[in-house]
C-alpha cells in the first residue's frame, strides 16, 4: 500500500450519517490527517484522542459499548466531521456473488408486500460499489448508509434483507448490513493474493498476477472500455437513432431465426417480428419471452415499452392498447450481454403473446441482425483475477468491526470444485486475520439446486461443490444454510430469497446469539451397515418426514465397486434405512446428490435435510447404474 500524505481530515465513507457501530465489541475509527496533528473522537459524552502518524494515518479504538442510539459522533482535528443518527447495534457483512447481490425489487417471491411494508428505520444498509484493484486500497469507494423504507429497500440485497428483518425483530437493536458483493465472481477474487498463491489449484494463476507490474495502466484502459460499453448498452436514444425499431425499417436482408436461439448471439442484436390483429383487443396484450440474457430494449410499433437487465428473469410485459393497431404490428428487441457478450433470448414454450386471454406462440420467424451497430467494446473481465475484489472491496472494509459475515457464493467455482474446501476455508481465515477477529462468525449458503432434475448423478460437480461447502463447517464458528429445495432447473437465481435469508438467520440465532432454535434440517452423522441395509443417522432428525407426504426420495447407494444406484429408502424413527436388491453389502450412501436432485426429507421444523455423502470418493472414481 502506498504511503498517504494527507493534510485534511479524511474518513472512510463507512463513517457517515445513519451508521451502525457494533455493540459489545471494541470498535475502530480511522482515517487520515496532517502528520502529528491530534485527532479527537467524541460520542455519548466521552472523548478519545490520538495523534496522526508520520504516514498521515490515525486510528482510535473505542471500548465496547452496549446498544445505544441515536447519538452524534464527531471527529475533530484541523476540521470537524459530524456524523448524525448513529447507533450501537448489530453489524453484518453480506458478501458473495449474484445471489447475495440480487435486489429485493428483482424477481423475488413476495417482494411487493415486503417493500410496501418496509418502514424499518433501525435497519440500515451500506452498499460498497463494485470496484477492483491490483493493490490493497486504503478507502472504499464513495457510498452512504440508507435507512430501510419503501423507497430504498428494493435496492437492498434480498437475502440480506430477510436476514436483517429477523435479526432486528429478535434483538430489538439497530442493524447495519454492509453489502460487498459482485455477481458472477469466484472466491479467489475475494482473497489476498498471498493467500491464494498458497492454495492448491491457484498457484500458477496467482504467479501470473504477481509477475505483472503494469496493472494500473491495464485496469485504467479497461475501465475506459467498460464506461464506453455501458454508455452504449444504456443509450436508448442512440438505439432509436439507428432506426431499426421503426415499423417501416427494411429488414428484408436480415437472417431469419427461431427463438430461443440454440447458439449464443453476439454484440448488439436486433430482432424483429410481425403479428397481425384482425381487430383491436379489448384489454392490453401480454408479451412473454421467459428470459432474456441479459439487457434489452423492447419496442412495439416503434415505441419503447420496456427495458430489461440481468435482474429480470421472467420477461413478461404489458403492451398498452394505445400502441396497437388493427392489422400489422411489429415487436422489436435490441439485446446485448454485458457479462460475456453471449446473447440468449427466450425459453422454450414461454415466447408468446396473450390476446384477450388466449396465448399465441411467437417463437418462430424472427428476423435478426447484429450488424446494425458497431460491435460491443472489448472488455476484459478482471473480476475473476485473484485478489482484485479483496483489494478494493474487503481489505479497506474489514477494519470496521462487525459481528459476522453472511456469504452466498460458489456458482462460479463449480468448475474447480475439487479445490473449493481449501479455498473457502482460506478465505474465512484471511478475512478474520484482516478483521483482527479470529472467531468472527461466518454463515454461508449452500448452493441451491440448478439444471435439469436427475435421480442418479454421482459425479455431479454441483453436488461436489455443495459437499465442499459442507466440509467447510470444520472451520470453527461457521454455519451453513441449506437451499437445495428452493432451486430452479432453468434459473441460477432462485426467486425464493426469503427462505434463504431466514435460514441464515436460524444459523446465526443458534450459533451466534445462543437462541434455543433448531438451526437446520436433518444433518448426517453416521452410516451403520446391518446385513444388506444401511442405517443413516442424523442430528436435527426429530420427526422425520417428507415435505410432500410422498415416498422418500433422494438417496443413492453403492457397494465396494463404487457404482451408485437409486436406493429404496424409508424412515424408521430418527433414522433412514436404505437398500438396493443388487447391493448385498452397502458401503456408501449419498443424499440429494445431483445438480438438481429430487429430494424430500425434512424434520420437525419443515427444514430440508442437508445434502451429504458418507464416502470420500472423487468424481472420477464413481459411476451410476
Amino acid at each position: 500500500m502506498s504511503s498517504i500524505h494527507a493534510h485534511a481530515l479524511t474518513l472512510s465513507p463507512l463513517f457517515s450519517d445513519h451508521m451502525v457501530l457494533q455493540r459489545d465489541k471494541p470498535v475502530r475509527i480511522w482515517g487520515e490527517g496532517q502528520a502529528n496533528q491530534q485527532v479527537t473522537v467524541s460520542l455519548l459524552d466521552k472523548h478519545y484522542r490520538t495523534d496522526v502518524g508520520a504516514d498521515g494515518r490515525w486510528q482510535i479504538n473505542l471500548p465496547a459499548h452496549a446498544k445505544a442510539g441515536p447519538f452524534t459522533l464527531t471527529v475533530s482535528a484541523d476540521d470537524i466531521k459530524t456524523i448524525n443518527d448513529v447507533y450501537f447495534g448489530e453489524v453484518w457483512i453480506a458478501s458473495g456473488q449474484s445471489n447475495m447481490e440480487w435486489k429485493l425489487k428483482g424477481d423475488v417471491v413476495g417482494n411487493e408486500q415486503e417493500i410496501a411494508s418496509a418502514h424499518h428505520p433501525l435497519i440500515r444498509f451500506f452498499d460498497v460499489p463494485d470496484t477492483l484493484a491490483a493493490t490493497k486500497q486504503t478507502h472504499l469507494p464513495p457510498s452512504h448508509w440508507q435507512l430501510a423504507s419503501p423507497d430504498s429497500v428494493g435496492y437492498f440485497s434480498a437475502v440480506a434483507w430477510f436476514f436483517a428483518r429477523k435479526l432486528q425483530a429478535q434483538e430489538q437493536v439497530a442493524v447495519g448490513i454492509i453489502e460487498s458483493n459482485w455477481g458472477g465472481t469466484p472466491a479467489e477474487s475475494w482473497i489476498d493474493i498471498e493467500t491464494v498463491a498458497k492454495t492448491a489449484g491457484y498457484e500458477a494463476q496467482s504467479a501470473k498476477v504477481k509477475a505483472r507490474h503494469d496493472w494500473p495502466e491495464v485496469l485504467a484502459a479497461n475501465t475506459k472500455q467498460i464506461e464506453q460499453k455501458w454508455q452504449r448498452i444504456n443509450d436508448l436514444q442512440g438505439a432509436l437513432s439507428v432506426g431499426a425499431a421503426n415499423i417501416e425499417y427494411d429488414d428484408s436482408s436480415w437472417q431469419t431465426i427461431d427463438l430461443p436461439n440454440k447458439s449464443p448471439l453476439h454484440h448488439f442484436v436486433w430482432l424483429r417480428r410481425d403479428f397481425t390483429l384482425p381487430a383491436l383487443p379489448t384489454s392490453p396484450i401480454m408479451l412473454s419471452f421467459g428470459d432474456i440474457v441479459q439487457n434489452a430494449f423492447i419496442f412495439v410499433n416503434g415505441q419503447h415499452i420496456a427495458t430489461e437487465n440481468w435482474e429480470d428473469s421472467s420477461s413478461i410485459h404489458q403492451i398498452p392498447l394505445d400502441l396497437l393497431k388493427k392489422g400489422n404490428n411489429i415487436i422489436v428487441l435490441r439485446v446485448n450481454s454485458d457479462w460475456d457478450n453471449q446473447v440468449l433470448v427466450g425459453k422454450n414454450n414461454k415466447i408468446w403473446l396473450s390476446i384477450n386471454g388466449k396465448k399465441t406462440d411467437i417463437a418462430q420467424h424472427w428476423r435478426m441482425s447484429n450488424n446494425i451497430e458497431p460491435p460491443m467494446p472489448k472488455v476484459m473481465n478482471y473480476t475473476f483475477t485473484p485478489s482484485f475484489l479483496y483489494n478494493a472491496m474487503i481489505y479497506p472494509l474489514l477494519p470496521y468491526t462487525a459481528q459476522g459475515v453472511i456469504w452466498y457464493q460458489g456458482e462460479s467455482n463449480v468448475n474447480k470444485q475439487v479445490y473449493y474446501h481449501t479455498l473457502f476455508s482460506n478465505l474465512i481465515s484471511n478475512w478474520r486475520d484482516q478483521a483482527q477477529a479470529p472467531d468472527m462468525p461466518f454463515i454461508f449458503v449452500q448452493l441451491a439446486a440448478y439444471l435439469p432434475q436427475q435421480d442418479l448423478q454421482p459425479d455431479s460437480a454441483w453436488a461436489y461443490l455443495r459437499d465442499a461447502q459442507r466440509q467447510t463447517l470444520d472451520v470453527p464458528h461457521t454455519g451453513m444454510a441449506v437451499a437445495i429445495d428452493v432451486g430452479e432447473a432453468d434459473n441460477v437465481h432462485p426467486k425464493q430469497k426469503r427462505q434463504v435469508g431466514e435460514r441464515l438467520w436460524r444459523q446465526a440465532a443458534s450459533k451466534v446469539y445462543g437462541l434455543p432454535i433448531i438451526p437446520s434440517g436433518p444433518d448426517f452423522t453416521r452410516l451403520d451397515v446391518k446385513a444388506h441395509q444401511g442405517i443413516v443417522h442424523f442430528n436435527q432428525g426429530s420427526k422425520l418426514s417428507t415435505v410432500d407426504n410422498q415416498t422418500l426420495q433422494g438417496f443413492i447407494i453403492a457397494g465396494q465397486d463404487k457404482v451408485f444406484r437409486v436406493a429404496q429408502a424409508h424412515i424408521e424413527g430418527e433414522t433412514v434405512v436404505v437398500s438396493h436388491p443388487e447391493i448385498s453389502q452397502p458401503v456408501a450412501v449419498r443424499y440429494a446428490w445431483a445438480d438438481n436432485p429430487r429430494a424430500n426429507l425434512i424434520n420437525s421444523e419443515k427444514l430440508p435435510a442437508v445434502p451429504f455423502r458418507s464416502d470420500t470418493w472423487a468424481a472420477e472414481q464413481v459411476s451410476a447404474k
